[in-house]
This record gives structure tokens, C-alpha cells and sequence, in this order.
């Protein structure tokens, strides 16, 4: 069972690399075979980040049935999915086709329960913010 939180800012190396956190990575190894998958969120801003396990999980439950649930939408995720290994200390390959969503060749890595988010900064900050909020669910005060 994962319980990913918090978030980490890396760069994208020269080999198109990320450094997945160490307590992800060893979470990551240690039950989810060392594997990640990668897949466009739902709205297409962030990659989302499953471990080979709760992918597995995830899949076991879509078995296509041409007579049930929404097939556009399985169809959508798993054709869209690429499997990433961990390699060295960590690390992940981000496929060619993903990396225009990092324009600024960092990545923002958010913990997301039992998943990761890979985030550009700067959309992040956009879209979600701190994330903090204070006096009635009000943003705070800009600096």
C-alpha cells in the first residue's frame, strides 16, 4: 500500500531522465515491481504516475467488455499508457511524446495518494496553487 505525499521539484537530464524521490523509489521498487506507468491526465495538463502494481490493480478491474462502461474512455488510458522502468538511483525515462508537457524541462513531482503527478512548475503554480488556504478558503495574500 502507497501513501505518496508532499512534492519535489527535479530537472530533466540530457537522456530526457527524472530522479523519482528516494522514498517513492523505494516504495516503488519494494512492492511495485520497479515499474511505473505513465499517463496523461484526464485533462491532459499533468502525466499521472502508477506504480506496475496499482496499474495492475487498475487494469484487472477494465477488462475491455464490448457490452459495458464507457470503452472511449479505457481505451483512451490504456493506449495512452508507456511503461517506465526505474534505472539507477531512481530514475525514469520520460518518453518523447510526453516531454512537450515539460516546456521548461523540469518537473514537478506531487504525491497523489496512491500515484504520483508529474507537473510542469509553472502550470502547477496556475492550476493548483500552494494549494494553501486561509480566512474562509481564500487564497493567501500575495507577496
Amino acid at each position: 500500500m502507497y501513501l505518496f505525499t508532499g512534492q519535489r521539484d527535479h530537472k530533466i537530464d540530457g537522456k530526457d531522465r527524472i530522479v523519482v524521490p528516494s522514498a517513492y523509489a523505494t516504495a516503488i521498487t519494494a512492492t511495485g515491481k520497479g515499474v511505473v506507468y505513465l499517463v496523461p491526465g484526464p485533462d491532459g495538463g499533468c502525466l499521472e504516475a502508477y506504480p506496475g502494481d496499482v496499474f495492475e490493480a487498475m487494469a484487472g478491474g477494465q477488462v475491455p467488455n464490448r457490452f459495458d462502461g464507457d470503452l472511449a474512455r479505457k481505451r483512451a488510458f490504456f493506449s495512452n499508457a508507456e511503461r517506465c522502468e526505474l534505472t539507477g538511483p531512481g530514475r525514469i525515462s520520460i518518453p518523447d511524446r510526453f516531454l512537450a508537457l515539460f516546456p521548461q524541462r523540469e518537473v514537478r513531482i506531487c504525491g497523489f495518494n496512491t500515484y504520483l503527478e508529474l507537473w510542469d512548475p509553472r502550470r502547477w503554480e496556475v492550476e493548483v496553487g500552494s494549494g494553501i488556504r486561509v480566512d474562509g478558503g481564500k487564497p493567501p495574500p500575495k507577496a
